[in-house]
């Protein structure tokens, strides 16, 4: 079974046909455009947040209107671009009408639009209201325990001081606890609603913030081990799992802000342990299959602790690691298998030789890297290369094989700086964490982003 196969599935579904891709900045979208013409697609129709860093699809490849959107987080980010989307300005419109005058486009759906149209066209393969709320994390760990999942103990208590300073008093195994903010404003995710409480200054602000956003919040012991994820998908009759995936989730000296800054697939958990991750996935996945009808794409995320893997959220949808599960098949129109699964087309899937396709691939063919946002305008993209320097990097000098590149371009918070080492030139096995950690070091020396001194999670297993 090869990508071939896939191509020649889902073509007739995009073959002649009209697409409006929406909801990200336009740099995130050559491979996407790149795809959809090689299956055929008529030439899409863009409309993105902001320009993004590095490269954008070539215009005789896609049409695209910019928003030029701003936001001060991620998820303000997310809400600020749905509601663009749902609210299109006139000219937006226009220019979607004098591109598709028949009408006859839809928009691929994206898991943080949940509007059934934009700009009068319907949205194919849309998440379903009733799965994003199981994102709400004060509820994940009813999943894991009708799941049968071992968990680490915790508390869903009031936003309130008292009853969170007593779920911490209860729950701290002496590294602290993490609270979770509930959904009440909505989607939340990128660490926005979480807290890592270690004093009373990190808790003091903690119950300010929740007070103000949350009604309800999860407390838990903060873990220490390497923050992982695992993806799994669900077809009508069989859930598969992909491999595990580290999250790059680093520590700041001072205050209750854990930085997340991506996924990376260069680590390996212990074999056990890699199995009993992917177990987790496929009974997460029957779970969510026999309560909600749920179809596609979903994480598993949580930490790879001294007991194993212990969970600590779901994410209804396919999550930032999948670019690097797919590296080794980027011809693989997986997204689009994503959504015909969720739109009920009945097509042969073979979902066993996909999850053999993508596992092996995604072993022998490792990716990631790790991001970081800043407050400052950015308006082209800086390029530098690194190489080794003890357990750091260093610029890379004239003549110097680059072991990895660092990139600060312009983003929806300001300025993006990104970090990709090099996947010939970096260990198989370790957590890429320390790596990022010293890159984004260097990104801050280069740049002065006041980003802090961040560290990585300790391997503990």
């Amino acid at each position: 079974m090869d990508t071939e196969y896939y191509q020649d599935l889902i073509r007739p579904l995009v073959e002649g046909r009209k697409f409006i891709l929406a909801g990200a900045v336009l740099a995130g979208y050559p491979m996407l455009v790149k795809q959809l013409r090689s299956l055929g697609a008529a030439r899409p129709f863009i409309v993105a947040s902001s320009r993004g860093t590095g490269e954008v699809p070539l215009e005789e490849d896609a049409e695209w209107a910019i928003l030029d959107l701003t936001a001060s987080d991620v998820i303000e980010d997310i809400r600020v671009t749905a509601a663009a989307l749902a609210n299109l300005a006139p000219k937006v419109e226009v220019a979607i009408d004098a591109w598709d005058p028949e009408g006859s486009a839809v928009m691929l759906g994206q898991p943080f639009y949940m509007g059934t149209h934009i700009a009068g066209r319907s949205v194919w393969g849309r998440r379903r209201p009733e799965w994003e709320a199981l994102e709400d994390k004060v509820r994940a760990d009813a999943v894991w325990d009708a799941a049968g999942i071992a968990r680490v103990p915790s508390e869903v208590v009031a936003a309130a001081g008292d009853e969170l300073s007593l779920g911490h008093h209860w729950l701290d195994r002496s590294l602290g606890t993490a609270w979770a903010g509930d959904a009440k404003e909505g989607f939340n995710g990128g660490a926005v609603c979480l807290r890592w409480i270690r004093n009373a200054a990190d808790a003091d602000e903690a119950c300010v913030f929740f007070a103000e956003h949350c009604d309800r919040v999860r407390v838990m012991p903060f873990l220490e081990g390497i923050p992982c994820s695992i993806h799994g998908m669900v077809f009508p009759d069989t859930v598969i799992a992909f491999r595990p995936c580290e999250m790059i989730t680093l520590r700041p000296e001072s205050g209750n802000r854990l930085h997340y800054g991506g996924a990376a697939t260069f680590w390996d958990p212990p074999d056990a342990d890699r199995v009993a991750m992917r177990d987790a996935a496929r009974r997460v996945g029957e779970v969510l299959r026999e309560a909600v009808g749920y179809r596609g794409g979903f994480t598993v995320d949580g930490v790879m602790t001294e007991e194993g893997f212990r969970p600590t959220e779901l994410n209804t949808r396919t999550g930032a690691a999948i670019a690097g599960i797919l590296a080794g098949v980027r011809d693989l129109p997986f997204g689009m298998i994503q959504r015909a699964l969720i739109e009920g087309e009945p097509l042969e899937y073979r979902p066993r030789e996909l999850e053999r396709l993508i596992v092996d691939s995604a072993d022998e063919h490792r990716s990631g890297g790790a991001l970081a946002t800043v407050d400052r305008h950015q308006a082209e993209t800086d390029t530098r290369h690194l190489v080794a320097a003890g357990d750091g990097y260093r610029e890379a000098r004239e003549g110097e094989e680059p072991e990895a590149t660092l990139e600060f371009g312009p983003g929806a918070l300001g300025g993006f700086v990104y970090f990709r080492p090099d996947p010939e030139r970096t260990p198989v096995g370790p957590s890429l964490a320390p790596r990022a950690a010293a890159a984004l070091a260097i990104a801050d020396e280069i740049w002065n982003l006041d980003i802090g001194r961040l560290s990585p999670a300790r391997s503990v297993r």
